[in-house]
């Protein structure tokens, strides 16, 4: 090709470029009107839901290859053990490098999402959580593949809000729908991953602008996923299943109070998981623990093979390929001894899947749940039968139990009978569901437990709610505030020595460090009423800790709790004392919150400025070694276009003339249409992001 011929068709694609701009500019100044955005929103939920099906099926397709070539068929009792280990090896590997966000489930780091970042995801989020999960489930973590997806398809929505500019309430809006959608994909069924958006991302039905948006993205994912996989029932219960005597609806009651066991059991088992796996972590690293979680998984499954993955489709094991179905059809135990194994399987379950998500495996909640309560519906089932009338089905019991377990664990009534009347086209049992799943809420009600994602992030410190109720503290990181070299003690101090040191530092209390600086306590003034020769003596041993990245309202939690006005800082892999975070932290760090608030809602409001007039807000923190420091603003030789419209110092805002000097710390809002080259000009580097925009991934 001749140098004429290239320079022919760099010119075209430069007139095709400035085509383009000339058609896209229109486009994104129509798009900053409310009312145009209402039908973008909807192709923007149409194309989420396709995209989350088409990763459904995908992930679909690597599970199955994954269970194809991991198992052999028999099964010998070996692989249970190495299978399972070796999984855990390579999901950890691939969590801790690759895919960190896909740890534990999905669910909650969506909730996470939500709350702290807007709906923000990374880019690559999508591309590496589908194998994980895949990687997971086929080589037998305990756990289904809903948590995943869900977060998957909230991911879809949030790349695609960064294409069209439709601001941060509606990108919540588009992640809860993807959300919906892989949920409707999982399980083809559309009603229930709308309901699954509305009660436990959305808040409740209130917000209705959002609503329209959901459906949307819901219908579209399962019918994606319906055309690839193939359309039929997850399940088929046994035929004619129904009410047979009012007075069944006492046992059915019986049942909501048996589902609300299960779900503390859920709860406690992933306390407990967090507490075992914690010092494995900290000692031998996430890849380690991950594999100590699958073999114990595998450990479980040489006695209960059914526990492995998400309870349907399992290799060949000598166990049933399908026990929530075997247990819908009412044939996999039957008597007394019969019940007793379904309850030993459910308890089995619990243990399994809290192995599996506290080691960190990327799987979800939901196939758990509704397998324990297959397994319990049908020991309670068969329970009744041998004690009252040989009229009570058993099968019924386990359809009505799935709902209900799911109900007490994820506080999502409407998610759960919904989504098992979509699941197995039974509705022949719409009372026996409502009354099983009422009383299992009252009881979680009654008992003030909050849905097991929610638990999950109040022990991150994140209060789940709407986004105007959301804590300002949320959005500083301890590290940010902490009173840093705050002074502290020897453990082997002499109390005689400790008490000048109180009024030497002007502090009421220090952190014992040992001879290696690790934490061994906390010391006070109140504690030198306790006898004792040295600080060892008299110190608070069990002391609750925050550390650097973790927000400041986890602080100020625990701080209330313990009715302490101070609260140590650690490194988690070396317990050495790297701050304390006290009242006057907190002061500060609430008026950086406010900051931020505000500095967000500007960002917000930028986009149709900067569309219109080809400016744009930029934020820049004025760094100590910048040469701007001590300059005044008529010094700088700022570029065309640009006008700084405030200053943020120390808390304040400062509304900046001529003779206004910078300060190391400024924060500079700066209204410009030569974004690098203000950097240039201030050379300082760059700090924040222009307004408006995505923060780099």
């Amino acid at each position: 090709m001749s140098q004429d011929t290239g320079a022919g068709i760099w010119d075209a694609l430069v007139v095709a470029a400035r085509q383009l701009e000339r058609v896209v500019r229109p486009v994104r100044r129509k798009l900053a009107h409310d009312r145009a955005l209402d039908g973008v929103m909807l192709g923007l939920a149409a194309i989420t839901g396709f995209a989350t099906g088409v990763f459904a099926w995908l992930l679909l397709r690597i599970l199955e290859f994954v269970v194809d070539h991991a198992w052999s068929s028999p099964v010998p009792w070996w692989q249970l053990l190495l299978v399972p280990t070796l999984g855990g090896l390579v999901v950890g590997l691939w969590t801790s490098t690759i895919a960190p966000e896909a740890r534990g489930g999905g669910v909650v780091v969506t909730m996470e999402t939500i709350t702290l970042r807007g709906g923000r995801f990374r880019l690559r989020v999508p591309f590496v959580a589908t194998p994980a999960t895949a990687v997971a489930l086929g080589t037998g973590a305990s756990g289904g593949p809903e948590g995943p997806i869900v977060m998957i398809g909230g991911a879809v929505g949030s790349i695609l809000s960064r294409i069209v500019p439709i601001g941060e309430d509606r990108t919540r809006a588009l992640v809860a729908a993807g959300a919906a959608a892989g949920i409707g994909a999982s399980f083809n069924a559309p009603i229930g991953g709308m309901l699954f958006a509305i009660e436990l991302l959305l808040g409740g039905i209130r917000r209705a602008g959002s609503l329209q948006v959901v459906v949307v993205a819901a219908v579209v994912g399962s019918v994606t996923a319906r055309q690839l996989v193939g359309e039929g029932l997850t399940f088929r219960p046994a035929p004619g299943l129904g009410l047979g005597s009012p007075e069944e609806l006492m046992l059915y009651a019986g049942l909501g109070i048996a589902a609300a066991v299960i779900a503390y059991g859920f709860r406690t088992g992933h306390v407990w998981s967090i507490r075992f796996f914690r010092p494995i972590e900290r000692r031998f690293g996430r890849i380690a623990t991950a594999g100590v979680g699958g073999l114990g998984v595998g450990v479980i499954a040489l006695a209960l093979p059914e526990v492995l993955g998400d309870g349907s489709e399992l290799p060949d094991i000598g166990a049933r390929s399908d026990p929530i179905q075997a247990m819908l059809d009412g044939v996999l135990a039957t008597g007394w001894l019969g019940a007793g194994m379904l309850v030993l399987l459910a308890f089995a379950k619990v243990v399994a899947t809290s192995l599996s998500k506290g080691s960190g495996a990327p799987v979800g909640i939901f196939a758990p749940t509704l397998f324990t309560g297959a397994a319990l519906g049908g020991a309670f089932g068969i329970a009744a039968s041998e004690l009252f009338t040989t009229d009570v089905r058993p099968a019924a019991f386990a359809l009505v139990g799935m709902a209900a377990v799911l109900a007490a664990t994820a506080r999502a009534p409407l998610t759960a009978i919904l989504l098992v009347f979509e699941l197995t086209g039974s509705y022949g049992l719409v009372l026996p569901l409502m009354v099983a799943v009422g009383v299992a809420i009252a009881v979680e009600e009654l008992r003030g437990t909050d849905s097991i994602y929610v638990q999950e992030l109040r022990e991150k410190g994140i209060l789940y709610g709407a986004t105007e109720d959301l804590d300002v503290l949320q959005t500083v990181r301890v590290g940010e505030v902490m009173t840093r070299n705050h002074p502290t003690v020897r453990q082997d101090l002499p109390i005689t020595d400790l008490v000048p040191q109180f009024s030497a530092a002007g502090s009421d209390g220090f952190a014992v460090v040992d001879d290696d600086g690790r934490l061994v306590g906390m010391v006070t003034r109140r504690d030198l009423d306790r006898e004792g020769t040295t600080v060892a003596d008299i110190c608070t041993r069990q002391v609750v800790t925050v550390e650097a990245d973790d927000p400041v309202f986890r602080a100020v939690r625990r701080m209330g709790t313990l009715d302490v006005g101070r609260i140590p800082v650690v490194d988690p892999q070396t317990r050495h004392v790297v701050g304390m975070v006290r009242r006057a932290d907190i002061v500060r760090a609430y008026q950086r919150g406010i900051d931020r608030s505000l500095g967000a809602q500007q960002r917000g409001q930028a986009d149709r400025l900067r569309d219109l007039t080809g400016v744009r807000f930029v934020e820049l923190v004025i760094d100590t070694d910048s040469p701007a420091v001590g300059r005044t603003v008529a010094d700088i030789a700022w570029p065309e276009r640009t006008v700084v419209t405030s200053i943020r110092r120390r808390g304040t805002v400062v509304v900046p003339t001529g003779a206004t000097a910078f300060e190391p710390g400024d924060e500079l809002v700066v209204l410009t249409g030569h974004g690098e080259a203000l950097y240039a000009a201030l050379n300082a580097p760059r700090a924040g992001h222009d307004v408006g925009e995505p923060p780099a991934e």
